[in-house]
């Protein structure tokens, strides 16, 4: 069996070294930069382009490879394509879960998270965000935890709770979802309050639509001349956000069209399938291991079990006895602890190594064997009253109090 395991090891390893030549890390950085930089400048069906070279390059910085998944996610995101951004967020926490990047690993579960919150799936946002907590619950997460926590409170339409998530004071996103969630619960001063303030704060073309209509509601406070404002405002970058969404989509395209017609990698299958192979070996042998393993504990028990039972027949037996110092020679201590030795599997002997002197190993048979203090007076030259005394001394001697003297010495029979 080792040896089909270090055969299929080898025949991995040629595998994997008969690979083609990769592009060199310096080189994937370079589209890694070029892309991040493009989309930046508004270009996201050239970024997309560069990034996806990146993706294909195969090279083994995983942290790198996760950064460039990450911001084709971002673009998925961004077209409200937000399936598509879910699935490549889940291969950029995959890398950067190789890369054992913990932050950048549970940056990628939150935005995981986010995307399902969006889609309305609210339990698989919340455990996705318990995860990036466990994997790094420290700050700068935390911000990003709370925000997406609020998002899918808005989504699963629990206002109440988006609420508290977004106590002041808050970062402009998380102003804007108590805005929102005023507005839901019809509290039109409040949401008016905040868009208000939301529009002294940001002019992301992105919050335009949802601050419209909030201070376009019924029976909102705000004065005409601001919506008129925001609504010169709204039209004029109206056009520009449907032009920026057409170029998103078209790079949304290039995305699927590769993830469509990818050429089949032969070699990769070959890979898993060995791999694959190795991981079932593996678990073969690890299942004989544990059936042996069990078969050595059942035999181990039923050892063990035997000793009990000659154990509780010998304390039978002496219990049984007309006359218990004539049946362990009472008078001849080589011979009693012989006779002890026999009965209770060496247990004389190892009194005797624990530095218990005569006295004391006739004191443990008799405690061992459930005579009663007086009983126990009449066989050894001492009083009543000291019985207890010297119990406790002896007991002392192997570590345990005088009432789990008996118990300790049963220990030492059937271990």
């Amino acid at each position: 069996m080792k040896r089909i395991v270090y055969i299929l090891i080898f025949a991995c390893g040629i595998l994997c070294t008969s690979c083609s030549s990769k592009p060199s890390s310096e080189q994937v950085q370079m589209w890694y930069t070029e892309g991040r930089d493009l989309r930046e400048q508004g270009e996201p069906a050239k970024a997309m382009e560069v990034l996806l070279k990146a993706a294909h390059s195969g090279t083994d910085d995983e942290s790198l490879r996760g950064r460039v998944y990450s911001n084709i996610a971002g673009m998925c995101r961004q077209a409200n394509e937000h399936e598509l951004a879910y699935q490549v967020y889940t291969f950029s926490a995959e890398h950067f879960a190789a890369s054992k990047d913990e932050l950048a690993y549970a940056y990628a579960l939150n935005n995981m998270a986010w995307e399902r919150a969006v889609i309305g799936y609210k339990d698989s946002a919340l455990a996705l965000i318990s995860a990036a907590e466990s994997v790094y619950p420290l700050y700068p997460l935390t911000d990003k935890v709370i925000e997406t926590r609020a998002a899918a409170c808005l989504f699963a339409e629990e206002y109440d709770s988006v609420l508290y998530y977004t106590l002041p004071p808050a970062n402009d996103y998380l102003m804007m979802l108590r805005a929102q969630a005023y507005s839901y619960l019809q509290v039109n001063d409040s949401a008016t309050w905040y868009a208000q303030i939301l529009l002294t704060r940001t002019d992301d073309p992105f919050f335009l639509d949802d601050l419209y209509y909030i201070l376009t509601h019924n029976d909102t406070t705000a004065d005409a001349q601001t919506i008129r404002d925001l609504s010169s405002e709204r039209a004029d970058v109206q056009k520009a956000i449907e032009h920026r969404y057409g170029k998103l989509m078209q790079a949304v395209q290039l995305l699927r069209d590769d993830l469509s017609s990818r050429p089949t990698d032969w070699k990769a299958i070959l890979e898993l399938g060995l791999i694959g192979l190795l991981c079932l070996t593996a678990a073969v042998m690890g299942i004989m291991t544990i059936i042996e393993r069990r078969r050595l504990f059942r035999s181990w028990q039923e050892h063990e079990h035997a000793r009990q039972e000659d154990y509780e027949q010998s304390i039978k037996l002496l219990n049984e006895t007309d006359d218990l110092k004539q049946e362990l020679q009472w008078n001849d201590y080589p011979a009693f602890c012989h006779q002890i030795d026999r009965l209770f599997h060496g247990l004389a002997s190892t009194l005797q190594n624990e530095g218990l002197n005569e006295q004391d190993v006739r004191m443990c048979v008799l405690v061992l064997i459930g005579l009663s203090h007086k009983q126990i007076a009449s066989m050894l030259p001492c009083s009543v009253k000291s019985i207890g005394k010297l119990k406790d001394l002896t007991a002392r001697k192997l570590g345990v109090p005088g009432g789990q003297l008996k118990k300790r010495l049963t220990a030492l029979i059937i271990r």
